[in-house]
């Protein structure tokens, strides 16, 4: 991999990390938050609901936002690429239109449905008096109908290289959010309906805005037929994937649900910020650049060493990451989460940021799938990650409680992993840097456990010391075991260099 296509690589990777992480961010900026104003069991019905978004996405989209990132290279001219995003976005726009609709049908009739049941509008759900749950609904139901349609919008984007007005648009919208959750939590009190406030508040303003960028870019509505059977035939292939990965990502908030409560849906649910953390400071990141770059590469004959190099370089961050804050779960928790009773998910954030990190690197490899066309490879490994899932959590959650969900995430990323390799390897001959992968899984491994069971009586000293501490472990292990290869010691030396007589010219 050379210097220059690094270089590049990682330019996009920061510039859209300070984008799209940040409507990730907006979720770990606000865990003291909900942690100090909404009980455990209000924050699972909360996570009950965006599993519930994450389905009518996946009917509302079609995969489009996927298509339109790879058809977007398939044509070359301009107006063909501006015919490939109007038809992508304005098909979009229909269906989340359509299916908002129908959730607001649904919550207007909620007494009439659940009377069908046999419950009684005294029942309620989830938890929830019926006025107070059919209320949420409605204002769900209109952050359902206008937010889906963005996800098309920023591949389109993505597909132009345009990571600057990516990153404003998204940067923007979080900090929205975040001023407008500080309202309606601490100033106004509105408590669990106040976020769907928000969520209505933003969905519905942004819209509009949304519609005239995209519409102004692509010259008007040029929607086509043709257009989109090429779009389909991409994407229709991605949506079971789409629904597996939903029944791996978010079913087992509803199978948690089924055997235990609400309050253990909350307690998993924030707990799963902590992978989350990953997810926006390094996953999302260099997924967005990574697939742009690696279909303008896609016929270079390096390609295959280009992949191996990246995947060692994610690995290498993903451990570390495991690390700090697989090891400082119990300290952060204490110092962030008001109710203690959060505090019982600590114990299991080890092994769900293990399970994202292995998640991330199927990101790495899956995309050697996407730039072969070789989508219906999605549907098999999601659907093996989904099935490993499904079959622990049923199994294991009557006996082991929230530790089954923990594992069944982890080992359903496993399983797709092994997968991935297995699929991958007949597209694809990528030369593994296995003596370098080997040392990072083991310093990773042996680390966090260590760092996880040594206790400290304030959690602020708790959390310096096991972050200084992990830190030089990390990086000492592995200099000490010759991870560096010649070329990145060269690097690093001239760097290093170079910063040295700056600071010299400036004395």
């Amino acid at each position: 991999m050379k210097l220059t296509d690094l270089k590049l690589l990682s330019k996009d990777t920061i510039i859209y990390g300070i984008g799209r992480s940040s409507t990730q961010a907006v979720q770990i900026l606000l865990m003291p938050l909900y942690a100090a104003y909404l009980p455990a069991d209000e924050f699972g019905v909360r996570a009950l609901t965006m599993a519930i978004y994450g389905v009518l996405q996946i009917v509302s989209l079609w995969a489009l936002d996927q298509a339109v990132l790879a058809d977007y290279y398939k044509v070359s001219s301009l107006k063909e690429r501006r015919k490939v995003v109007s038809t992508g976005f304005t098909l979009g726009v229909i269906m989340s239109l359509f299916w908002g609709a129908v959730s607001f049908a649904f919550a207007s009739f909620l007494p009439q449905i659940l009377a069908v049941f046999g419950q009684v509008p005294g029942d309620g759900i989830w938890g929830l008096e019926l006025n107070q749950a059919a209320s949420i609904l409605k204002l769900f139901s209109l952050y359902a109908a206008f937010t889906p349609p963005v996800m098309i919008f920023l591949s389109y984007l993505r597909s132009a290289k345009r990571p600057i007005a990516y990153s404003i648009y998204t940067l923007v919208t979080a900090l929205l959010r975040v001023g407008l959750m500080i309202l309606a939590l601490v100033v106004f009190k509105r408590g669990l309906k106040g976020l769907y406030e928000v969520d209505a508040i933003l969905a519905v303003c942004t819209f509009p805005v949304l519609v005239i960028l995209v519409y102004t870019q692509t010259k008007g509505i040029k929607f086509s037929f043709t257009t989109l059977r090429s779009m389909l035939k991409y994407a229709l292939p991605i949506i079971p994937t789409a629904a597996f990965g939903w029944l791996r990502n978010l079913g087992d908030r509803f199978l948690i649900n089924l055997f235990l409560t609400e309050r253990e849906v909350g307690i998993y649910s924030y707990a799963l910020n902590f992978p989350k953390v990953i997810n926006f400071l390094l996953i999302v990141p260099l997924g967005l650049a990574w697939a742009p770059y690696l279909f303008s590469i896609k016929d270079r004959p390096d390609l295959p060493r280009i992949i191996s190099r990246v995947l060692t370089y994610f690995l290498f961050a993903a451990g570390f990451a495991l690390v700090l804050l697989g090891g400082t779960s119990s300290e952060i928790l204490r110092i962030i989460a008001k109710l203690p009773e959060y505090w019982e998910g600590a114990h299991l954030v080890p092994l769900l940021v293990l399970g994202m990190c292995v998640g991330g690197a199927c990101n790495v490899l899956g995309t050697v799938i996407a730039i072969k066309r070789k989508t219906v490879y999605f549907t098999i490994t999601t659907l093996v990650s989904a099935a490993v899932a499904v079959l622990l959590n049923v199994t294991l959650l009557p006996v082991l409680g929230l530790w089954a969900s923990a594992i069944a995430l982890f080992a359903s990323y496993t399983a797709m992993l092994a997968a991935t390799l297995l699929l991958t390897g007949r597209l694809i001959t990528i030369p593994f840097e296995k003596r370098r992968i080997l040392v990072i899984a083991v310093t990773a491994l042996t680390l966090t456990p260590v760092l996880s069971w040594w206790h400290f009586s304030s959690p602020i000293t708790g959390l310096v010391v096991k972050t200084v501490v992990g830190t030089l472990c990390y990086a000492g292990h592995l200099l000490s075991l010759g991870f560096l290869l010649p070329e990145e010691k060269a690097v690093i030396t001239s760097r290093l260099r170079n910063l040295i007589k700056r600071g010299r010219r400036k004395r």
